[in-house]
């Protein structure tokens, strides 16, 4: 055929009529997939909503689809989603985010103030606003959206993908019977319910963000944008296995989470899982039954000469790693030691006798212990400082070695000792710094007669002592740097940054060495919003008792050594405060004002704010004992 100028133009109008035959109009008729229960007829306001939607171009940033290879995003949309929408509105881009389950997601009057100031919702959004678009109009656009989608208005997690939806653990649970000798069974049932291998994998690859308290706090996790996992609440304490192994296996998106299934295999994955699940998401109360030290523990003995040198690279070591769960003083009671069952042991409460030597030390510290959350540090440190660790432990908690002499005097970098303090220093963030890590050892009074630190053989520092006048800001510096050599002062710079050590030398000097006038206004009756409304009936009401027994111990460890026995303010602390012994409470306290004055502390006072150290509960008893002190006119009658 003669490929004249007509045959050229009316074959192409043939074949491109086809294209569209075959393209548009073929599908339209053919196609019929099943409805599903996304689609749902549309309004008259839902479609002119939806019209609005396509005629301001909100398509080109926004796409209603849902594809398999979209983590976080949904169910892969289908066919049957769009059997109402004509023309189908799937978008070109996802500039914005995709909107195919946004339906009850945010409330009608969010997405009309989103659409007038995007960046008054989202900062960093780049949307563009729509305020030019009447009252009318916006409304209309947030009907159509408010029922796309599957409308449900909460989702506690995304579901896995279809790989790995329903999956179950496979790791089972042996059962065994307990040992009819007496026998120690805690390794055995340990290893044969593969836990060891898990919580090696965990300490391997997970406890550097997720820590061995398990909840994200781990020593590398606070370099994170977004913080790990803190497998102690919801959604990991209920999450089923699926939704586990599909986060473990592919990581977070938006996380540093990595994508484990690249160097884990499927059952060290689900291994480790089982670990997380019974040791930190839903822990029970087990022994740990380990029995004594065996085949290459068996009776060793530390190999290092026991010199101060040895004893403070061991402290660095603790304070590092351990203080979190063993706490500042050795006593168990370490800031992350929520719900671990079983809780750290004490080390100074006479469990830990002199015939525990060496091995039983060495050999708990390198391999764990069987149903609990201690780490088998053989994994993380080398042999030589692991028996650092034993030697610390030995000599300043259990002291069951004798301390070393220290032959020379204490030596600390030129530059620390000629540090400044700093402008940013905050008296307020020091008391709170003082009473979570530094109370404990010192006491509320800076005297050296903490709760936790009496039974130490190295007496911590009284603050009040007229020495220290003459001490520098470097030499405090270096000395909370540093700790004090041969002794059970942590080495505060292996944990607190600059700034909160700066906060904390702050508070010291100002209440214990130079003293800060007691400025605490006389009670008027009044106390801040927040507590006027306080309701012992409301707490009551809800299961809680108040024990005024409770309240008299807590009162006794931490009030008596400044308030008195009595609440006169005559403690035995106060008295030697060079700001001068505290005045007596009213006898008109209310409940509310105790509470508040005890939660938030009292400013510009040596007060602390006990919300960071006592629960509410404790609270409640200590108000009610005080209460008792003062003939009744407090809380808890």
């Amino acid at each position: 055929m003669k490929m004249t100028f007509r045959t050229v133009i009316f074959g192409s109008l043939i074949v491109f009529f086809a294209v569209v035959l075959v393209a548009v109009f073929v599908p339209s008729l053919i196609w019929k997939p099943d409805q599903t229960i996304i689609a749902h007829p549309y309004t008259s306001l839902e479609e002119q909503g939806r019209k609005l939607f396509y005629s301001n171009g909100c398509n080109y940033c926004h796409t209603q689809y849902v594809r398999a290879e979209d983590l976080g995003m949904g169910p892969v949309s289908e066919g049957g989603n769009y059997v109402f929408d004509n023309p189908l509105i799937l978008g070109s881009e996802r500039t914005g985010p995709d909107l195919s389950y946004v339906g009850r997601k945010r409330s009608m009057d969010w997405i009309i103030g989103h659409f007038k100031d995007p960046r008054g919702y989202s900062p960093n959004s780049i949307m563009a606003s729509f305020e030019f678009l009447s009252d009318d109009d916006l409304t209309t656009i947030a009907a159509y959206l408010f029922e796309m989608g599957d409308r449900v208005a909460q989702e506690r997690m995304v579901l896995p993908p279809e790989e790995y939806a329903y999956l179950l653990n496979p790791e089972s649970n042996p059962q065994s019977a307990p040992s009819a000798d007496g026998s120690p069974l805690g390794w055995d049932t340990w290893n044969a319910a593969s836990l060891q291998e898990g919580k090696e994998v965990y300490t391997e690859y997970c406890l550097t963000c997720h820590g061995c308290a398990g909840n994200g706090l781990g020593s590398y996790g606070g370099t994170m944008m977004v913080t790990p996992a803190n497998f102690k609440q919801d959604p990991f304490r209920t999450m089923p296995d699926d939704q586990w192994f599909w986060h473990v296996s592919e990581g977070i998106p938006g996380t540093l989470m990595p994508t484990w299934k690249l160097s884990l295999s499927d059952d060290l994955r689900w291994k480790v899982i089982r670990y997380v699940q019974q040791i930190f998401a839903r822990p029970i109360m087990r022994d740990p039954d380990e029995g004594d030290p065996s085949g290459s523990y068996a009776n060793l003995t530390n190999p290092l000469t026991i010199d101060p040198q040895v004893i403070d690279e061991g402290k660095a070591i603790y304070i590092r790693e351990c203080l979190v769960c063993h706490g500042v003083a050795g006593h168990g009671d370490g800031p992350y030691i929520d719900q671990l069952q079983p809780p750290p042991p004490d080390f100074s409460d006479g469990s830990y006798p002199p015939s525990y030597g060496d091995a039983d030390f060495f050999w708990r510290i390198s391999e764990g212990l069987p149903w609990s959350a201690m780490p088998p540090w053989k994994l993380q440190y080398m042999e030589e400082e692991r028996w650092k660790l034993v030697s610390y432990i030995r000599v300043n908690f259990v002291q069951t070695v004798d301390r070393p002499k220290s032959e020379a005097t204490e030596k600390y970098p030129d530059i620390y000792l000629t540090q400044n303090m700093p402008d940013s220093v905050s008296f307020e963030r020091g008391k709170q710094t003082f009473l979570e890590y530094c109370a404990p050892c010192h006491g509320l009074s800076g005297q050296g007669d903490g709760w936790d630190g009496q039974y130490l053989d190295v007496k911590p520092a009284n603050f009040t002592d007229p020495n220290l006048l003459g001490m520098s800001n470097g030499d405090f510096f270096a000395r909370v740097s540093f700790g004090i050599q041969n002794s059970a002062m942590p080495t505060w710079g292996e944990w607190l940054p600059e700034d909160q050590r700066w906060d904390a030398i702050e508070f010291i000097q100002q209440a214990f060495i130079f003293g800060l006038p007691n400025q605490v206004s006389p009670y008027d009756g009044k106390t801040a919003d927040y507590v006027v409304t306080l309701s012992e009936d409301n707490w009551t009401g809800s299961g809680n008792v108040i024990d005024p027994d409770n309240g008299k111990s807590v009162y006794e460890q931490y009030c008596t050594t400044c308030h008195g026995d009595t609440g006169q303010g005559d403690g035995p602390g106060a008295i030697k405060l060079p700001s001068g012994a505290l005045a007596a409470f009213p006898d008109n306290l209310d409940s509310a004002y105790i509470f508040w004055r005890v939660f938030d502390g009292v400013p510009e006072s040596i007060m602390p704010p006990f919300r960071w150290a006592l629960e509410d509960g404790d609270i409640w008893d200590v108000g009610a004992y005080l209460s008792s002190l003062l003939g009744g006119q407090g809380g808890g009658q």
